[in-house]
């Protein structure tokens, strides 16, 4: 039976995607569910181009005004503002609050059935559970319960539960131990169960969909290009730039850099080629790397399209992501502080030579493949598994 979906994520095009999400809502629109999108005004023609009614709200809750990493830190200094940023760009109680209000409105017009939310829309989160609304996470896999003394630094728990007591909630919806949005009834999650081998136990709410490539894969010849890429949150960080498109020319291939919107990287080498964005199933068919920051999009594309991956994680789950490319054989994940002009073209070199990376790319991509897909997700939302009738 049709019913009313209300999808919030952050303003940002990555978090729209999570492998996924997007093109989830389009098919669901399309087997005649009502789809209505909120976020920032800044990715309305992102959800435009894709056919689905939208909301913009002056704020979503994800704080874009964030200080620069200042380059006079060693790298530990950096590693640790990183992190700090991580945690301040997505749970201020004032941003998410003034988001949360706006939700509030919206849903009193719209009267949703669902709401779904991608892991950093806090403030849909809050709605849901303060509507007593079924919640579906995309993006992110269910966890169980952590043990005493896991999870979270304290400092995150704190900010999670300030804007619980904030909103006049339990935290039904949360993994407070963690720190994370959690649903009792869904999990979209565009990966397959053998990616998170770190992960022993993994809720079963969680649906895996993998993925599908949009376009046939066709492999460039030389000279091969890699793509250099940090999002569009922690893009402000040159020093990456300019030391992983050294690197791609030294090892012989064609650095395409990928600027998340900002302007010029100053101090790239000759032979760039820039872009504020980038379709990735435009790009990633004839990629024959990717270094990146570890964010889940970037890292389920070069999963789907079998492209081996050199990963410098810069906050949260990333390094999470970074342990899981190097554990599956399809790259390296390096910390920041080891992401050097020493390192890195050794790095790129053995990615770019050495066959096996290759090999265990295109292993994790028939892997991904047979999941389904958008297809999966869909019949997830839908209850014909039983989860959410």
């Amino acid at each position: 039976m049709p019913c009313r979906l209300l999808c919030v994520a952050v303003d940002l095009p990555g978090h729209l995607d999570w492998g996924g999400y997007l093109a989830t809502t389009q098919a669901l629109a399309r087997r005649g569910h009502e789809v209505l999108w909120v976020s920032g005004e800044a990715v309305g023609p992102r959800i435009a181009a894709a056919g689905l009614p939208f909301v913009p709200l002056p704020t979503i809750g994800w704080r874009h005004d964030l200080p620069p990493l200042l380059p006079q830190r060693d790298s530990a200094q950096r590693e640790q503002a990183r992190r700090e940023r991580a945690l301040a760009v997505w749970l201020d109680p004032e941003a998410v609050g003034r988001a949360l209000t706006g939700l509030l409105a919206v849903a009193q017009a719209f009267r949703p059935d669902r709401v779904l939310v991608e892991p950093f829309a806090a403030a849909g989160v809050l709605l849901a559970e303060k509507l007593d609304l079924p919640l579906v996470v995309v993006g992110r896999p269910a966890l169980p319960p952590a043990a005493a003394g896991e999870g979270a630094p304290p400092l995150v728990r704190a900010a999670v539960t300030r804007l619980c007591e904030t909103a006049g909630v339990s935290g039904r919806y949360w993994d407070l131990q963690r720190g994370l949005p959690t649903s009792p009834r869904l999990h979209l999650d565009f990966f397959c169960r053998p990616w998170y081998a770190d992960l022993p136990a993994i809720g079963p709410q969680t649906v895996f969909c993998g993925g599908l490539p949009a376009v046939p894969i066709r492999r460039q010849r030389r000279p091969a290009t890699v793509l250099v890429t940090l999002g569009s949150t922690f893009r402000d960080d040159p020093a990456f730039f300019r030391l992983a498109a050294q690197a791609v020319i030294a090892a012989g291939a064609r650095p395409l850099v990928v600027t998340g919107g900002q302007g010029d990287v100053p101090g790239l080498p000759a032979g760039c080629e820039v872009m504020p964005w980038v379709e990735y199933a435009a790009v990633f068919p004839r990629l024959a790397a990717v270094i990146h920051h570890g964010g889940v999009a970037t890292t389920h594309a070069a999963l789907v399209y079998g492209v081996p991956q050199l990963v410098v994680p810069h906050a949260g789950d990333q390094y999470a992501q970074a342990g899981r490319v190097t554990q599956a054989g399809v790259g390296y994940g390096v910390r920041p502080r080891d992401f050097t002009a020493a390192t890195a073209a050794p790095l790129l070199a053995s990615l770019l030579n050495d066959p096996g990376f290759r090999v265990a790319a295109q292993h994790w991509a028939h892997e991904m493949h047979a999941l389904g897909g958008i297809e999966t997700a869909v019949a997830a939302v839908e209850g014909d598994d039983g989860r959410l009738t």
